[in-house]
């Protein structure tokens, strides 16, 4: 198992690790056996972290419904992330900002997605790591 999240590499720092969270904690909703177990340290603890690779690549000009379509043709679990999220605190918010609506009618700003190793590099292919 593996995840690639392909990110709009012109937003900011902040908001790149941001959406990239965003992405990736969305990506592992019920999903078992992806997280590690507790570790228990001297005189504090360390929760779970990914037993999963996380590839960060460059969007590079390829257009959010393609890789959308990419993403299901695949069969790969899959999250589109929006400035329509990114950019409210408030749930309902969001909801309301994104539903109904198809991919051309939001801003998207990113798009995760979770599968077996060779289909995600598949996905991912022409997309450069973001360094």
């Amino acid at each position: 198992m593996k995840i690639a999240i392909a990110i709009n590499e012109n937003l900011g720092p902040g908001f790149l690790a941001n959406a990239t969270a965003c992405i990736a904690s969305g990506l592992f909703n019920e999903e078992k056996d992806l997280l590690g177990p507790g570790i228990e340290g001297q005189y504090c603890d360390f929760i779970p972290i990914t037993k999963i690779p996380i590839l960060i690549c460059k969007q590079n000009n390829k257009p959010w419904d393609e890789l959308l379509k990419r993403a299901k043709r695949n069969n790969l679990k899959y999250m589109l992330f929006t400035k329509e999220g990114q950019s409210t605190t408030d749930y309902t918010a969001y909801v309301e900002r994104v539903k109904g609506k198809s991919v051309k009618e939001v801003e998207v700003i990113g798009i995760g997605v979770l599968g077996e190793d060779e289909v995600v590099n598949k996905f991912a292919g022409d997309l450069p790591l973001l360094k």
